[in-house]
């Protein structure tokens, strides 16, 4: 497995993640595009399959999430999981990434895209992490152009 570190800063963060497309379509909205890079930390790593097989490839991507530092705060974390063509999880990998993935970010939002579009001869994921020391649940917001309302101001 070879890891590699995609980003070393905010705007580079923002590039990468705006710029990930599946045939012509953005993955992240706009907004959603926002949310991720209004954060006190972020991560955005690629793990790409070497000799291993594809079941090898996820439970050394679990060792590797298990060995690192737990983050503190909320974490919303997207997985991309990139297969080759026609291909998808089967129900004992689904499963395993459930059990032993998602036990290693504490309070937190995860999503699985499986991005099975062209012919690909290894399997490819990557992880992109945005941290929130501070979580709020409701955030008010201008409708008139989605800045967020300072409540100092009122």
């Amino acid at each position: 497995m070879i890891t590699t570190v995609m980003t070393t800063n905010k705007k580079e963060f923002r590039e990468m993640i705006d710029k990930l497309h599946v045939m012509q379509k953005r993955i992240f909205s706009p907004d959603e595009v926002d949310y991720l890079t209004d954060c006190d930390g972020f991560e955005y790593l690629e793990f790409k399959q070497e000799d291993e097989s594809d079941e090898e490839l996820l439970k050394l991507f679990s060792t590797w999430l298990h060995e690192r530092p737990k983050q503190q705060g909320h974490v919303d974390y997207y997985i991309l999981v990139y297969h080759r063509k026609d291909e998808r999880l089967t129900h004992f990998q689904l499963e395993y990434m459930y059990r032993h993935i998602t036990e290693c970010f504490d309070t937190s939002h995860g999503w699985l895209y499986e991005i099975n579009n062209r012919m690909r001869f290894r399997l490819r994921i990557r992880l992109i992490c945005s941290y929130k020391k501070r979580f709020q649940r409701l955030t008010r917001k201008d409708w008139r152009g989605g800045v967020e309302i300072d409540n100092d101001n009122q």
